[in-house]
């Protein structure tokens, strides 16, 4: 039997332009819903399933992350330097040199129905992304899966053959699936000579053509992703509420 991670991984380091009217003075993970913060509401649920450290990739604004970790226990801060001129596999590459056992990675602009953690963290596949159906909340990240394992990942759904659901954001990951991404990241930088690599429709899938990782789908999950203003409004009226928020 495999056991759950212990250990999770938040990626926060994005400048969040596009809520910066809204949210000048803040990083994404701390806009609030309800009366509490994004980032503090993935942590309580994560150390509610026995997440036992958590390390937070921070950039733009990232001493709010700091002045956190002084207060919470097993929050550990790491900073990618170079976050306005690089990608999110940057901020993931960071974080891979510190964490050496299996995680759960998320990221920080997520506000999500409990179960979406549990259903991540049931049965023995090492390797899972997690999968919703359709939002119509704008901004998706489709996926395609084949015999229920990954195979691409698009913004455009015309790239891809099928589409098995909407990506949420949150990933089950084995030591040897970060390895793999690592390598892939150094391949990148190699090739390109720059670090503006997405971690999943970039990163990920590359992958997955040799590694299986489960697509795992929850049609009607209650999520949103906070990125507009229209996407924070949403989530405030309408899916917190269903969530009893």
């Amino acid at each position: 039997m495999i056991e759950p991670p212990h250990t999770a991984v938040i990626l926060a380091a994005g400048m969040g332009s596009r809520l910066r009217d809204t949210f000048s003075e803040l990083p994404k993970g701390f806009v609030e819903i309800g009366d509490e913060t994004l980032i503090r509401r993935s942590l309580r649920l994560l150390a509610d399933r026995g997440i036992q450290e958590t390390w937070i990739v921070a950039g733009h604004l990232g001493h709010a992350y700091h002045a956190l970790a002084e207060e919470l226990p097993g929050i550990r801060v790491v900073d990618n330097p170079a976050y306005s001129e690089t990608g999110s596999m940057a901020s993931l590459a960071i974080a891979l040199e510190h964490v050496q056992q299996d995680f759960l990675l998320l990221e920080s602009d997520l506000f999500y129905e409990e179960r979406a953690l549990d259903v991540l963290l049931e049965g023995e596949s090492p390797d899972v992304l997690l999968v919703s159906g359709p939002t119509a909340a704008t901004d998706e990240v489709w996926v395609e899966a084949k015999k229920g394992f990954l195979h691409g990942m698009s913004k455009d759904i015309n790239d891809l053959d099928e589409v098995s659901g909407e990506l949420v954001g949150i990933v089950r990951v084995s030591r040897a699936l970060a390895e793999d991404w690592a390598a892939a990241y150094a391949r990148f930088l190699k090739a390109t000579g720059h670090g503006r690599m997405a971690y999943e429709t970039e990163g990920l899938v590359e992958i997955a053509q040799n590694r299986p990782v489960e697509v795992r789908v929850i049609p009607d999950l209650l999520w949103g992703e906070v990125d507009y203003e229209h996407h924070y409004l949403r989530v405030r009226d309408e899916i917190a509420p269903l969530c009893g928020v």
